[in-house]
């Protein structure tokens, strides 16, 4: 079973709102962009008109996460395809989740890039600038993966914005993590409808709960050591959840993965291993997490997908 926490959240409310009033410091940057100007200037407006209680219905259909302690703490950014909780301390996005459906993945798009601050967060007060990412010997993984969001040109390129991106090491983003998410797709194309939740943690002292901000590690080298240039930390642990909705009132079923981030690469045959060994209890991640992920279940049961 699972009880229900505090609601934390409510205390970044103030700041949340205080980020988004201000404007971009560095608005139009971008660094690999495969996307005209004009076109990236209206997908980054897309971003500041988004409906967030719609995003919520149709993203969060368990209810939004809620964070237990100050340690994860964050602000909710809601995107037309997806939704985020960002942490403007670590400056990173410490969960996203999104409906994903055999539809959405049927439709076939070369990939397009356009790597860029997110429009709505202020460098000074929680964003990231390209050189935030630049020579420092990491991948800027993505949360949501862009393979997820072929739909539209749209929602691939904003997959694309800082807030959507963690540091992650070449060799987890370019095998165990890219062999999950292909397994997720291939739940979402033969249970049809999935809810994807993606998530960083940090907990470095080994204690099962989430660490404290200072405690954070960054990249050792790169643009991100100079004093002008804001820094994203670097998460001990990447998950990936997955929630199948059943009939009527039964609970979703429930499959979820807890990789430790090391810059490890892995064969198909290893990642597979690798991920059967991964496999965790929805409260293990709420634990190292210290959010209440599917508040509106904190009374039920949950199934696990079966194989």
């Amino acid at each position: 079973m699972y009880k229900a926490r505090k609601n934390i959240s409510a205390l970044f409310a103030p700041l949340a709102a205080a980020l988004l009033m201000l404007g971009p410091v560095h608005a139009g940057e971008t660094c690999g962009c495969d996307v005209a100007p004009a076109k990236v200037g209206t997908y980054d407006s897309a971003l500041m008109s988004v409906d967030a209680g719609r995003a919520e219905e149709n993203h969060a259909p368990w209810g939004v996460p809620v964070a237990a302690t100050p340690q994860s703490g964050f602000i909710e950014l809601p995107h037309t395809h997806w939704l985020t909780g960002y942490d403007p301390v670590r400056r990173l996005p410490l969960w996203v989740t999104y409906r994903l459906t055999a539809r959405d993945l049927s439709a076939r798009r070369k990939r397009t890039q356009c790597f860029r601050p997110d429009p709505r967060l202020d460098t000074a007060a929680g964003g990231t600038r390209c050189a935030s990412y630049r020579n420092d010997g990491m991948d800027r993984g993505h949360m949501v993966a862009s393979a997820d969001m072929t739909r539209s040109e749209q929602a691939m390129v904003n997959t694309y914005v800082f807030s959507n991106i963690a540091h992650q090491h070449p060799g987890f983003n370019r095998t165990v993590w890219r062999d999950l998410e292909s397994r997720v797709r291939a739940m979402a194309r033969l249970r049809g409808e999935i809810y994807v939740m993606t998530g960083a943690i940090f907990d470095a002292d080994h204690d099962g709960l989430p660490d404290p901000a200072s405690m954070a590690a960054y990249p050792p080298e790169g643009g991100g050591r100079k004093a002008d240039v804001p820094k994203a930390a670097v998460p001990t642990h990447f998950y990936k959840i997955v929630f199948v909705p059943n009939q009527g009132a039964a609970p979703p079923e429930i499959r979820a993965w807890l990789l430790r981030h090391e810059n490890i690469k892995t064969t198909r045959t290893q990642s597979k291993r690798m991920l059967a060994a991964s496999e965790v209890a929805l409260n293990i991640i709420e634990d190292l997490s210290g959010l209440d992920i599917a508040p509106l279940l904190n009374d039920v049961r949950l199934v696990r997908v079966a194989d």
